[in-house]
This record gives C-alpha cells, sequence and structure tokens, in this order.
C-alpha cells in the first residue's frame, strides 16, 4: 500500500505522550497488544491512498472521460495551468462548465464492528441511522441551495459557473449493507480511553485495516461504479506499526485493475469513524470524518490530483504539500448544519481555486473556502 500524503510520518509528534499502552519486542519492530490505556486525543489527520492508480489509469482516464471505456463512477477531466506548468485532474460527476446536468452516484454504506482481542468491540452499526439521517446523504440547507453537503460543497466550490444552472452532482440512497464483524489481532490493534471524555477508543494498524477493507468488497462484489463507504465507531488508525503514531480518522483510496478482458477498471472507496465530541481537541464530532472523505473524493475520485505547491497555517501537519485534497488544509474548522433529526458538524473546505491560485476565485462570494476561512490563494512553500 502506498500512502500518498508523503511525509505525513515525519510529523510533529503527536499529543499521545500519556498512552499507557503494552508493547511487545519479540521483534525488534514494536507491535501493539490489546490493552485498555489512557488516550489524549492530538491532532486528527487524513490519507488518501493510491493502489495503483498513477500514470497508465491517468492516460486512460483523460483518453476516455465520459467515453465509458472505464469501468468506474462518472467523473469529468480537465486541466489549469499556473506558471506555465499544466495541471491535469479528474472530478466525480460532469464538468461545471457544461451547463446543467445531475449526476447520481450510488453508494454503499458498510457498518463495521471492530473487535480486539481484550474483548472490547466498537461497532459502527450504532451510528448508521445517525449516518442516514445527516447530510451527507439528507438535503439540508446550505448558501448555495437545499442539498446534501458534498453536492452543497461542489456547487458552492464553482458557484460563479453553476449558480444560475441545474447542476448537482449527489450521493444516491445507499444501500444498507450487513454489518462485517472483523476481529483485530493483538499485533495490529489496541484500545483506549479518552482522559477527556472517558469514551471507549480503538487504535488500529492502518495497513491491516486497509487489506480487510479491500478483501470485504472483493468478497460483496462491489460495484466499480459505486461508491462503498465504510463506518467505524471511534476508531482511528496508526502507522508504522506504533500506536503513537495517531491518529488517522479518515481515508478515501482507488484501486486501478483490469478486468478479464484487458477493460480498465477504478474501485473508489471511503472510510470514516463517527466520533463522540470532545476526544480531540479540535471540534471532530460525528459526521466531520466522513464530510472530509467525501468531498475530497468529489474533487480527487482516483487519488492522483496534483497542484502547485501549498501549506496551511490551520493544518501545519500537512507540511509543504501539493495534493488536491480539499479537506487537509482546514482539519478541525467544522459549522453546523440541521437536517429534520439534528445538528450535524462537517468539516469547511477549500475550493478549486485556493488550490489553483485563481483571482478571483470561482466560488460563492469569489471566497476560497465553503466558511470563507482563507480569504485569498493558497501560499506556497
Amino acid at each position: 500500500m502506498r500512502t500518498k500524503k508523503i511525509g505525513l510520518r515525519l510529523l510533529l509528534p503527536f499529543l499521545l505522550t500519556a498512552l499507557a499502552f503494552v508493547y511487545a519486542f519479540a521483534t525488534p519492530a514494536a507491535h501493539a497488544q490489546s490493552a485498555v490505556g489512557t488516550f489524549n486525543g492530538g491532532t486528527p489527520r487524513f490519507l488518501a491512498l493510491n493502489h495503483g492508480v498513477q500514470m497508465a489509469a491517468r492516460t486512460a482516464l483523460t483518453a476516455h472521460s465520459n467515453a465509458g471505456l472505464v469501468n468506474t463512477i462518472p467523473y469529468w477531466s480537465d486541466l489549469f495551468t499556473y506558471a506555465g506548468n499544466p495541471y491535469p485532474f479528474q472530478m466525480v460527476g460532469t464538468n461545471p462548465a457544461n451547463g446543467s446536468h445531475r449526476t447520481v452516484v450510488p453508494t454503499e454504506l458498510i457498518a463495521l464492528n471492530l473487535v480486539f482481542s481484550d474483548g472490547s468491540d466498537l461497532n459502527g452499526a450504532d451510528n448508521i441511522k445517525n449516518t442516514l439521517n445527516s447530510p451527507l446523504f439528507e438535503e439540508a440547507n446550505f448558501s448555495s441551495g437545499h442539498t446534501q453537503y458534498g453536492d452543497a460543497i461542489q456547487r458552492a466550490e464553482f458557484w460563479q459557473l453553476v449558480r444560475n444552472k441545474n447542476y448537482h452532482v449527489t450521493l444516491g440512497d445507499p444501500r444498507v449493507l450487513h454489518t462485517i464483524t472483523l476481529n483485530v489481532p493483538s499485533a495490529d490493534g489496541v484500545t483506549a480511553h479518552s482522559s477527556r471524555t472517558g469514551a471507549l477508543i480503538g487504535l488500529i494498524d492502518i495497513d491491516w485495516f486497509d487489506q480487510q477493507l479491500q478483501t470485504e468488497m472483493a468478497l460483496l462484489h462491489i460495484s466499480p461504479k459505486t461508491l462503498p463507504i465504510f463506518l467505524s465507531n471511534d476508531v482511528f488508525l496508526f502507522e508504522g506499526g506504533d500506536p503513537n503514531n495517531c491518529c488517522v480518522i479518515g481515508y478515501h483510496s482507488a484501486i486501478f485493475s483490469t478486468d478479464g478482458s484487458g477493460r480498465s477498471q477504478i474501485q473508489t472507496y471511503a472510510w470514516g469513524s463517527y466520533t463522540t465530541p470532545g476526544i480531540f481537541s479540535v471540534p471532530i464530532d460525528d459526521i466531520n470524518a466522513l464530510s472530509h472523505e467525501i468531498s475530497e473524493w468529489y474533487n480527487d475520485p482516483f487519488v492522483d490530483n496534483v497542484t502547485p505547491n501549498w501549506q496551511s497555517p490551520i493544518a501545519p501537519q500537512y507540511g509543504c504539500n501539493n495534493f488536491l485534497e480539499v479537506g487537509d488544509p482546514l482539519v478541525g474548522v467544522a459549522f453546523t448544519v440541521r437536517t429534520h433529526h439534528k445538528d450535524y458538524h462537517p468539516q469547511d473546505e477549500a475550493f478549486f481555486s485556493w488550490f489553483a491560485k485563481q483571482t478571483p476565485s470561482l466560488g460563492i462570494h469569489h471566497q476560497y473556502t465553503y466558511l470563507g476561512t482563507f480569504t485569498s490563494v493558497s501560499p506556497s512553500c
């Protein structure tokens, strides 16, 4: 597995100094054992995992955009130029410059019940109903219209092109599949209690975890024309076999392959953890992680869109970056959206024009994020 966010393992030490985990040193590398300790929270982070969607896939995607010759979700291709350099990209749906079009992407919602070797379990099925009732799938009021969160962000991002058009890219009513129970080996997962809230949390090795998702998608025969969304509950991921190297709370990914006839296909998917309020030092509550990942999937579905270098004063953990991942620059910046069920707390997202350094912005009110958090193009680094 290739982690796309280069340099994430070199981040500032995260605030987990009081983790009272027991480690086994049967080999020179430390391995996690299931032992309840104290989790002090820290800075949450997100990843985009690229499984082979590189030059061959980009060539196929660019050549066959909207031609249906790549078996995957609906997408469009274009490029922008900055400082004389071209930056090609793909996004979900249709080109907003091409008029009123409505795209609906079929989805599956798959809860994960993670069972740890100490007998503890954390079940994403506990929040299936809350997720279905959230603005990820239910319509709510946004500055760009009464619609789903992902569509609202995308419309606001390209507002100058779509404000007088019936342009939408939405998620279909999800097909809720059976809950998948995964038994986490002691070498790959631990549990702890939040020092802030007392909530039980799970920490799992990302390499082990992502392999389980890939295996389950194959067993379920998930179509690459759909978006499978995996849901966990207060479970976070670590890297490098070290629970202290935490906490990934969501990621999206794409797997490039060919079918039996040699036709290119790309399976996109996303995972996020429904989060109890107060676990982290920044407001990461309920659907925040999934809102981050779904919006990033809209803008970089195949995990290969690059931009001019950027850095964020709000999320310094990403350093000098060049990926079109719209949630990363604004980790921890949330707002409240109410459906007819309850309040939810999705994340603010950076707009395409922020990454492409476009003046004026194509965004709503010429903003560079949905909330207007950034007032100018991305700082170079």
